[in-house]
């Protein structure tokens, strides 16, 4: 395992896409981006990682290379938490939280390959506050979908209060590219659908 205990984040840079909801008509899904990302809907509790103790529903968006080896926007995707109540937020929370769920989401692939459940369970992740709202952090796992190779992946994650329908937004922004990659404008581009205004 790698072991990069310091996180390597251009935090400046992330203060520049930290923030709200854009008003749009909601549809399907609430992240907005371009068609060619994939979407998908889970219902909490999420069956993979029941741990995660939250009522409502993750809204997902991958970028077309998500599920491509050497693609530039490989493993990169964005995720939404739409929640009933206000989560308790901290490095420690969220490291506790991404663990579970990157090990129950990688458990589910590796059951027929020798040694790779083994791998899952050395998941690890490490974060950072930035503000009130925000944190920068790595989750080190093991990917099950693709490469079968360990994948160290930077998470930009955001808390925003949806007081106009008494929602709780998280919203994550993923890639194993660092921040100043390219990748990460089109990961700041994607916005919430919901129009949070009071």
């Amino acid at each position: 395992m790698i072991n990069p205990k310091t996180i390597p984040f251009f935090i400046i840079v992330t203060l520049l896409f930290i923030g709200g909801c854009k008003k749009e008509e909601s549809s399907i899904n609430y992240l907005s981006a371009p068609d060619n990302w994939r979407k998908e809907t889970i219902e909490f509790p999420l069956s993979f990682a029941p741990s995660i103790n939250y009522k409502g529903t993750e809204y997902v968006r991958f970028a077309p290379g998500w599920g491509k080896e050497g693609a530039e926007d490989y493993f990169s995707y964005a995720f939404l938490w739409y929640l009933d109540e206000k989560p308790t937020l901290s490095t420690t929370v969220l490291e506790s939280q991404l663990e579970d769920y990157f090990i129950g989401l990688m458990q589910g692939m590796v059951k027929s390959e020798p040694d790779a459940t083994k791998k899952v369970t050395e998941t690890k992740a490490f974060f950072e506050k930035i503000d009130n709202a925000s944190y920068a952090g790595k989750v080190i796992t093991y990917d099950a979908f693709t490469t079968k190779k360990e994948v160290a992946l930077n998470i930009i994650a955001t808390y925003i209060e949806c007081n106009s329908i008494d929602k709780h937004l998280v919203i994550f922004r993923i890639s194993p590219k660092e921040i100043d990659h390219l990748i990460w404008n089109k990961l700041n581009e994607i916005q919430i659908t919901q129009d949070c205004e009071k």
